[in-house]
């Protein structure tokens, strides 16, 4: 997990943990595949930019799909 989806990642490993056993392992990469962006710690090789479109939104996965919402 931490050499797929540490504080650098990229596409190619989040998506190995797609099949990783652990679920919460799964749906972390999940979330991290649907941002495109860096953010904070957490530095994506393929989208190294900051995507301000994104400040207060959140990651929610319900199924299959990953949405974004804003919290209040």
């Amino acid at each position: 997990m931490w050499s797929d989806a540490g504080l650098v990642r990229n596409r190619e490993g989040l998506e190995r943990l797609l099949d990783d056993p652990y679920p919460l392992a799964a749906l972390v990469a999940r979330c991290a595949l649907a941002r495109e962006e860096s953010r904070g710690s957490h530095w994506r090789t393929d989208f190294p930019a900051l995507n301000s479109d994104l400040d207060g939104i959140h990651a929610v996965i319900r199924g299959e799909s990953a949405a974004f919402e804003r919290w209040q």
